[in-house]
């Protein structure tokens, strides 16, 4: 049985982390630091953050530790990751499953972050929180607030339904199961090792930013040769910014995602609010759900 983290209280600490790319951005971390303790939390810093390692924020023993630490400090109540770029995939090995599981404390982030939710759900039974990154609705100038209102009610334990709508419907029909899912690419990459996904009788949810169509083909063509869309429950086809065609010939994104799904035996929903967009939805990953197509709703419980 999933383990499902208690929600934030006022006043908690939440720690934020940097599994993957250095911070690009001057002021970016104090950003977030100063808008999370202005709504009254606490912060904790990893260790890593100030660190270099390449394009990493640290080596890949600094970044596994400042996630260890954060979920085994007892103070903390909720894992944040900064950003995410990448790296995240390389840390896995690193982390300790087990000790997770003792210490089930929320954990929130997108992007490559989809690689440790993925482990996190699998190995440490955790369900974790397909969410903006902290520099997206923290540290910029933008309007995020959608994103930022739907973050903080799905966090602090909205007792109600939570209904999501949006997008089309490509094949109606209802369905119930277990969220997973996340980034396209770090799915894909993962396909034959310890880490790849889990999609047997679950909703699986995809997204993808900045890859040519035919890249987004490729990578649905690994999933597909790996038996990992064979056995879903439903699916959920989110955002796809950017994913347009290299040369004149190429399928646009929407006639690919037709072309592997529009006669799929399972409803499927396009253009969901979740992934690399300004109004993105928190999901929890490892949470029973009910998909329905038709009306193009997804109930969070």
């Amino acid at each position: 049985m999933m383990i499902e983290p208690p929600p934030l209280q006022a006043g908690d600490t939440i720690a934020i982390v940097a599994p993957a790319s250095i911070s690009r951005k001057v002021g970016e971390l104090e950003a977030c630091v100063h808008t999370l303790e202005e709504k009254g939390f606490k912060v904790k810093l990893a260790a890593n953050l100030g660190n270099q390692w390449g394009n990493f924020c640290g080596s890949d023993t600094e970044r596994a530790t400042g996630i260890m630490e954060a979920f085994q400090d007892e103070g903390v109540k909720a894992i944040w990751c900064l950003r995410g770029g990448y790296g995240s995939g390389r840390l896995l090995g690193q982390l300790d499953y087990d000790v997770i599981r003792q210490n089930p404390k929320i954990f929130i982030g997108m992007s490559d972050i989809t690689a440790l939710h993925v482990a996190l759900n699998q190995k440490a039974g955790l369900i974790t929180y397909l969410g903006p990154n902290a520099n997206f609705i923290f540290a910029t100038e933008e309007d995020r607030s959608f994103a930022e209102e739907h973050a903080w009610k799905v966090l602090l334990g909205a007792q109600e339904t939570l209904i999501f709508e949006g997008g089309e419907t490509l094949v109606s029909g209802k369905a119930k199961g277990e969220l997973t899912g996340g980034n396209l690419a770090l799915l894909a990459a993962h396909v034959g090792t310890p880490w790849q996904i889990e999609t047997r009788g679950k909703i699986l949810l995809l997204e993808e930013v900045n890859e040519f169509s035919y890249r987004v083909d490729r990578m649905l063509c690994q999933l597909l040769q790996a038996g990992l869309l064979d056995d879903i429950a439903g699916l959920i086809l989110s955002s796809w910014s950017g994913c347009d065609p290299q040369h004149s010939q190429d399928f646009e994104l929407e006639q690919v995602l037709k072309n592997y799904f529009q006669n799929a035996s399972y409803p499927v929903l396009l253009e969901f609010p979740s992934g690399h967009i300004e109004n993105q939805a928190t999901l929890p990953l490892g949470l029973v759900v009910e998909l329905d197509a038709e009306s193009k709703t997804l109930k969070i419980y």
